[in-house]
């Protein structure tokens, strides 16, 4: 029986999708990680590591840094564990709990990453609590999601693609997520007291790197389970979001612009002592 709190993440979790998901924006990510303050050697926990895509990025950028990543899904951390076996232990822990409560001791991390987490978090205050627990003093931690009002371009084509996002926002939201969490990560992080906070926006499109990046973001088949899914699309629609991408990845006029926002804060420094 599947975790009440992975409802929303289990939407589109096939990992074949999850890894181009991952790579598309990595250098423009990876260069915003380093102008927050990530740098080589450091403790680094990653949030909701899903089949550790994005652990292995970091591995590779960040050679020196010891990585303890979490995820509450299985079958997730059973795939990351697989992915990343040659790192562990001496490179990487990967950890099969909640991002909102783990047994980590605290004040263990220099550095704190979610990437697309916070959409499908219930409860985002209690994973902000836990994650501010771990961090040591001056520790940060960036939150890359989305806004799907604010998710990006499609031009010359898929004018189903919408019909498509718009029973996905619908289920989410349903399920406890929030398919809008982008506009609400500076507030979220400033309730939580963290500091020096800020918001960054990474745009990647088609023509810098070619339409071939986004297409399995797009593909007919990522979109499959809505089919059998209460509230999803119809078979019609499916089949119709099928026609147009084929001719969409045919067009000389197809473009593709993705939007993620990056949101960062400080643990404010240990004044106890």
């Amino acid at each position: 029986m599947t975790d009440a709190r992975l409802t929303s993440s289990k939407l589109l979790s096939d990992p074949q999708w999850l890894s181009a998901q991952a790579h598309v924006s990595w250098g423009k990510e990876v260069q915003l990680l380093k102008h927050l303050g990530l740098q080589d050697g450091m403790s680094i926990l990653e949030l909701g590591c899903g089949p550790g895509f994005v652990t292995e990025l970091l591995l590779d950028s960040f050679p020196a840094s010891k990585l303890t990543a979490v995820d509450l899904d299985p079958a997730m951390t059973e795939l990351a564990r697989k992915r990343l076996a040659k790192h562990i232990p001496h490179k990487v822990e990967i950890l099969q709990e909640s991002t909102g409560s783990t047994s980590l001791a605290d004040e263990s991390f220099d550095f704190a990453i979610a990437r697309y987490l916070f959409q499908h978090l219930g409860a985002p205050e209690t994973t902000l609590e836990e994650t501010s627990r771990l961090l040591k003093s001056g520790g940060t931690l960036a939150i890359a999601d989305i806004d799907d009002d604010l998710g990006g371009i499609i031009d010359g084509g898929l004018p189903s693609f919408s019909t498509l996002m718009n029973r996905l926002r619908g289920l989410q939201s349903k399920r406890g997520g929030n398919p809008h969490i982008g506009r609400k990560l500076w507030r979220l992080l400033r309730d939580a007291r963290f500091e020096r906070l800020t918001l960054d926006a990474i745009l990647t499109h088609s023509d810098e790197l070619g339409l071939e990046p986004f297409l399995p973001q797009y593909h007919p088949d990522r979109y499959q389970s809505l089919l059998s899914t209460e509230g999803g699309v119809s078979q019609e629609e499916w089949e119709q979001y099928r026609r147009e991408y084929d001719l969409f990845i045919t067009s000389k006029t197809a473009y593709i612009m993705s939007l993620i926002f990056v949101a960062s804060g400080r643990k404010p420094p240990n004044t106890s002592a």
